[in-house]
């Protein structure tokens, strides 16, 4: 591939490149993000954020939108709130965290490793 290719491959979001994410991203145990009173099971989780998928809401790239979240089959339903940065077709949405449960936090730390 000419460097010219690389680069217009990279402008299109082709993942030639190496991970920029800061956070691995992990997609099980299953992690539900409820907003506006729907529950939303991610497509990916990590520290940093997390892709949801059939997003019932309306949002737009840079919204704050806040909520809670549990791990499938966990009662505790805890607060976060989160930046929208990505939308994509289908209703996944791509979120940052901006406030995340320590108890979570904590859990997705020992669950990566």
């Amino acid at each position: 591939m000419s460097l010219f290719s690389r680069l217009l491959d990279h402008l299109r979001g082709g993942s030639d490149g190496p991970e920029m994410r800061l956070a691995a991203r992990m997609n099980a145990p299953l992690l539900i993000v409820e907003i506006g009173g729907y529950a939303h099971k991610t497509r990916d989780w990590s520290a940093g954020g997390a892709s949801i998928e059939g997003f019932a809401g309306e949002a737009k790239v840079g919204d704050i939108l806040s909520g809670h979240l549990h791990w499938a089959g966990d009662k505790r339903r805890l607060p976060f709130t989160a930046e929208t940065m990505r939308i994509e077709a289908g209703g996944v949405l791509a979120l940052r965290w901006l406030d995340l449960p320590l108890a979570i936090q904590q859990e997705m730390e020992a669950l990566i490793g």
